[in-house]
């Protein structure tokens, strides 16, 4: 059992590492840096100045929402590139033939992203903090923290499905980036939840990150665990559901792949 246990985290670790060095081999310090930063700060003010001339006079909302949305960039983009890119460049085959078990095979492309994507988060609010002037005294630290390793773990499973998706179809990364988009309105980043239409209120409680944004912005605001548990407890369940059917439509189609060559084509 220790031995099998040993085996399973250091073939996760071991794939963890080698997708997400590939991922990022053609980048660049300010390529990453900028990719990193520079998309998600021009965004945030692209929808302050937005906010502002329809009358929403709340930037401090809108400022810590997307930089709240920043795992995201990991854990859908990311991980999305990560499983489509095999195919793309001929991995595919070797994972396919390989004997290894599928599960850290599959599951370990996001750990790396989980880490970036809540070091991003950590780096990105004191930026806030001096361009915006928010304040954030007399927040449970660790409490945030939780909630930001929550999001940089719950927006995998979203990268686990699209990435699949992309194994199959051609249009994987235009539905990757529409959904990208879509997570802008849906899940409480410029907009509250319950200002949204009534009809897209029961999407955004199916979507991940959706409860998780609601919680940090409360512990930002000095809610306590007590005030927030229900909250990532639900969170942690949503985000759950997303990982297993991301790793549920892989081996379908790795298993449906067998006979028809599909995913061993480029």
């Amino acid at each position: 059992m220790i031995r099998k246990l040993g085996q399973f985290f250091r073939l996760y670790f071991f794939q963890a590492w080698f997708s997400y060095r590939s991922l990022f081999a053609w980048s660049t310090p300010f390529s990453y840096m900028t990719s990193k930063f520079g998309f998600p700060f021009f965004s945030m003010l692209y929808f302050v100045f937005i906010g502002k001339f329809v009358g929403f006079d709340n930037p401090e909302f809108i400022v810590i929402g997307n930089i709240l949305l920043m795992p995201s960039i990991n854990g859908l983009y990311g991980i999305s590139m990560t499983i489509g890119d095999e195919r793309q460049f001929g991995a595919m085959s070797y994972l396919l033939a390989s004997p290894a078990a599928r599960a850290p095979l599959f599951l370990g492309r996001a750990f790396f992203h989980i880490i970036d994507g809540f070091i991003t988060v950590l780096v990105a609010l004191p930026i806030a903090i001096l361009f915006f002037g928010l304040g954030f005294s007399g927040i449970n630290l660790l409490l945030l923290a939780l909630c930001l390793i929550l999001l940089s773990i719950t927006t995998t499973g979203l990268g686990f499905i699209m990435g699949t998706i992309s194994l199959v179809s051609r249009d994987g990364w235009m539905f990757t980036n529409t959904l990208g988009q879509l997570l802008f309105i849906l899940i409480g980043v410029n907009i509250p939840v319950d200002k949204l239409p009534a009809f897209l209120q029961p999407i955004s409680n199916y979507l991940p990150m959706t409860r998780g944004i609601l919680a940090a912005r409360q512990v930002l605001d000095g809610a306590r665990w007590l005030d927030v548990s229900g909250l990532l407890g639900g969170e942690i369940l949503v985000g759950l559901v997303y990982i297993l059917i991301g790793y549920t439509l892989f081996r379908l189609i790795e298993r449906a792949s067998m006979t028809t060559g599909s995913l061993d084509s480029i």
